[in-house]
């Protein structure tokens, strides 16, 4: 409960009624010169059931004086105004004794009702409201108030009671109503324990490469690859035509030698076969003989180099890239993945080595986590690993393993980089792409949470709305200690049983830019 020291006009309307017979009983007595009617604080309180909240504003109590009530009903099934039933206020003897109940009205607007009425004797009561609706039946116990003998009594106490906070937003139940509302409780839970760390997305060890032209010559192909294109081991990705050496021999010319070869071979072999037959017959002498094995042995030597050489090229096309294919290399792509870079230009001609095409597979990358020094001992105590990207509004949860680091710290960051293994055949991460990682540990804390909803940041600063009472809230800066699925663990900012704001928060800010709405604004 708590006094509010604004002026409104529903300090008139409900404590005016209440001292119209004081003032003119007192003006009387002062020889019946008339006496400004003096304007009354403001009380409210604000209450909680399980199915309703109460925010009620009354003047201060005064025995047999009538007193008006507003009081406004919330449904905490979805945020809305009540709109049936009627509300009663019960008075119960501190010191014992029968309930006293003021009766009230049904509303006289959505989720606002009157509860009016004399005041019991003076004393000590607790009191509560009863909420009597076809749909809800509920009570707001309030615990203890007084009802003082005299107004002077009474207004005194009001204005000794702790002021409410200066710096508070109004935000009225009236567009609380129609805006779409929501505030829960800060409730303590178990939560993972989760290291938030820099991360960066590349590329798995070998999931990168790079083609290059195996020889100098010219790239054709039927049609250039595109940025993206996604491509399969030994697919063709074009050709090189070689650029040949002056005096090189080109593929036919050594087919045609390999040709000539194996004719003179097949010619000094009949030639050795005729001599030996005349030989035979005492036709020749043996030196012709000899002579004709020397060329046998020449021709078969010039048909090995031949072999040799066209064998040698046909290889060199097979190493650059593919098998050989006529006078051109064939390239192709060595791992699945996505094409990434295209330097090649149909048509155009290349020195030996120059990079055509680079491929990235994507359908498993490596998260790249800079864990600080103090965190490193994790050891198998990682459970599950979500990612922080800009931009979107949920972490992504990964599918990790193989877990591998080094064991050096980097000089440069001064933390050490933790390496994990990523599926990504839904292809939601993109090489190059940082965040944050979230290493969950095995380990649980209790701490107070809240949904992620209620979580806002200014400038990187997270905060949130609290609701002060009915329709005062005020922005809060917290520490967060760990977030887990929709609950973020608060470190320091917030307590169990305080109320945030998950639904309506940015109608909260505006009402704070603008200074709030006008107290004066409730008409009841």
């Amino acid at each position: 409960m708590r006094l509010k020291i604004e002026d409104r006009r529903l300090t008139i309307g409900i404590a005016g009624l209440v001292i119209v017979g004081f003032v003119v009983t007192a003006s009387c007595g002062r020889g019946g010169v008339p006496v400004p009617e003096a304007e009354l604080p403001t009380l409210d309180i604000t209450a909680y059931t399980g199915n309703t909240e109460l925010f009620m504003e009354y003047p201060p109590l005064v025995a047999g004086e009538t007193a008006l009530f507003a009081v406004h009903l919330t449904d905490l099934r979805d945020f809305s105004a009540m709109n049936s039933g009627r509300a009663n206020l019960e008075f119960t003897p501190e010191s014992g004794g029968s309930p006293i109940l003021v009766q009230g009205q049904g509303p006289s607007r959505p989720g606002v009702y009157r509860v009016e009425g004399a005041m019991p004797p003076a004393g000590r009561y607790r009191w509560a409201l009863i909420v009597e609706s076809p749909d809800v039946t509920d009570r707001h116990d309030l615990g203890m108030e007084t009802v003082f003998a005299d107004l002077e009594a009474a207004v005194a106490d009001a204005e000794a009671r702790p002021a409410g906070d200066a710096s508070a937003i109004t935000y009225l139940k009236e567009p609380q109503w129609t805006n779409g509302f929501n505030v829960v409780p800060v409730r303590e839970a178990e939560l993972r324990r989760g290291i938030r760390v820099p991360a960066v997305v590349e590329p798995v060890i070998g999931g990168e490469a790079v083609v290059s032209s195996p020889a100098a010559g010219r790239f054709v192909a039927t049609s250039l690859l595109r940025l993206g294109t996604r491509v399969q081991p030994g697919q063709e990705l074009g050709r090189i035509q070689p650029r040949l050496a002056e005096g090189t021999a080109n593929r036919a010319t050594l087919v045609s030698q390999v040709a000539e070869a194996e004719a003179s071979l097949e010619a000094a072999r009949a030639d050795l076969a005729r001599a030996e037959r005349l030989l035979a017959e005492r036709a020749v002498p043996a030196r012709r003989v000899e002579e004709a094995q020397r060329a046998v042995t020449i021709a078969d030597a010039r048909l090995a180099a031949a072999r040799a050489g066209l064998d040698q090229r046909d290889e060199t096309l097979r190493t650059g890239g593919g098998a050989a294919a006529g006078n051109s290399f064939v390239l192709r792509a060595p791992i699945a993945g996505r094409v990434a870079e295209v330097t090649a230009a149909i048509g155009a001609t290349y020195d030996e080595g120059a990079p055509l095409f680079k491929i990235v597979r994507t359908d498993r990358v490596e998260l790249r986590a800079l864990v600080p020094a103090s965190e490193t001992p994790l050891g198998d105590d990682i459970r599950d690993i979500a990612l922080e990207i800009p931009g979107r509004p949920d972490p992504l949860i990964l599918q990790a393993d193989d877990m591998h680091d080094a064991g050096i710290i980097d000089p440069a960051t001064r933390a050490l980089p933790v390496q994990f293994d990523v599926d990504n055949r839904t292809g939601q991460l993109l090489i190059g792409q940082t965040g944050t990682a979230i290493l969950y540990l095995s380990m649980r804390q209790k701490l107070p949470a809240v949904p992620k909803e209620a979580v806002l940041t200014e400038a990187g600063r997270p905060y949130v709305f609290v609701q002060l009472g009915g329709e005062s809230f005020a922005r809060r800066f917290i520490e967060i200690a760990t977030r887990d699925g929709d609950l973020v663990g608060i470190r320091s900012g917030l307590k169990p049983g305080e109320r945030v704001v998950t639904l309506g928060a940015y109608d909260v800010q505006l009402a704070s830019a603008a200074g709030g709405l006008p107290a004066e604004g409730h008409v009841h």
